[in-house]
């Protein structure tokens, strides 16, 4: 999405600097093929309005429940575990961002995913810092263990999940250093095989794999450094499109293309990031919530030879 994301947001990101490109393929179909995908899971979303449960970041609460409320989804942020079973039960999608967990309550998301998975809810984990502290990487491990649908973090979150050892150093805070494009291909893989779930690598190039299948997202403008919320948004976008999603993987890439997308459109008419966060929710309501704006220019590859 290219976006290094600053200590309050989610989790950070890597420019792509791994050198020369693995060998490429177009996606099954012309552009328009994910142009299409994208606007069928874009008016499901608007026909279903689907109850999005955010278990989350403190930072980006009011951000998140606006994104979520742009793109045709409903927000809630119940906190209370009493409550998760009348309304993680009825969501259409749990998200469970560590971004400001206490150890306290660290059952609390192990609660909301077990009612989730119960009800066939999909959930997503957004493990903020994993790659910094112990108490974060072995609580979002936990979770990962106990099932997810989908994961999103950043270069280092997602290489610290797979092999913490060569994680090591490698992020600052919720933030991730430079890391070469296949060795996160490679870590992203490894966590979506080990654990069965989809698994969203943020960085300059977005990678989003289920394990067997790769693809590189494109689409982001870098304002998105400069704003806080940018990853933890990201990944209630994913959570929205996997809401009723027959192929999460897939789904995940095309809720990352359409991020990215809403964000260059944003910046192409913004001053700074203060007129862009009210341009970029303008946009993802455009191609979501009021369906008034096509998803025309999605840039997303499928890779091949980078582990395969």
């Amino acid at each position: 999405m290219h976006r290094p994301e600053t200590p309050a947001q989610a989790g950070g990101a890597q420019p792509d600097t791994a050198g020369p490109r693995t060998e490429t393929t177009p996606p099954a179909g012309p552009e328009a093929g994910w142009t299409e995908a994208a606007a069928c899971c874009l008016d499901r979303i608007r026909r279903m309005r689907p109850l999005i449960h955010h278990l989350t970041n403190f930072v980006v609460m009011q951000w998140t429940a606006n994104v979520t409320l742009a793109l045709g989804a409903s927000p809630i942020m119940a906190q209370e575990p009493e409550e998760f079973p009348a309304v993680t039960g009825r969501a259409g999608a749990l998200v469970l961002n560590i971004g400001s967990v206490r150890v306290r309550d660290q059952e609390d998301p192990l609660v909301a995913l077990r009612v989730a998975r119960q009800n066939g809810v999909p959930v997503v984990l957004d493990p903020v810092g994993a790659g910094f502290t112990p108490v974060r990487l072995a609580i979002s491990r936990r979770l990962l263990e106990e099932g997810v649908t989908a994961v999103r973090g950043n270069g280092a979150e997602i290489l610290a999940l797979a092999a913490p050892d060569r994680a090591a150093g490698r992020s600052r805070g919720v933030d991730s250093e430079n890391i070469p494009l296949e060795e996160v291909a490679e870590a992203a893989r490894e966590v979506a095989n080990r654990y069965g779930c989809a698994v969203v690598a943020s960085g300059a190039t977005d990678l989003v794999t289920d394990g067997r299948r790769l693809w590189a997202v494109e689409n982001g403008h870098p304002i998105l450094t400069v704003v806080t919320g940018g990853g933890c948004a990201a990944t209630a976008a994913v959570a929205i499109f996997l809401a009723g999603s027959e192929d999460p993987a897939r789904d995940a890439a095309l809720a990352m293309a359409v991020y990215g997308l809403a964000a260059e459109r944003a910046a192409a008419r913004s001053a700074g990031p203060g007129s862009f966060q009210a341009a970029f929710l303008d946009e993802l309501h455009a191609l979501g919530g009021a369906g008034t704006a096509r998803p025309d220019g999605l840039r997303i590859r499928e890779l091949h030879g980078a582990g395969q």
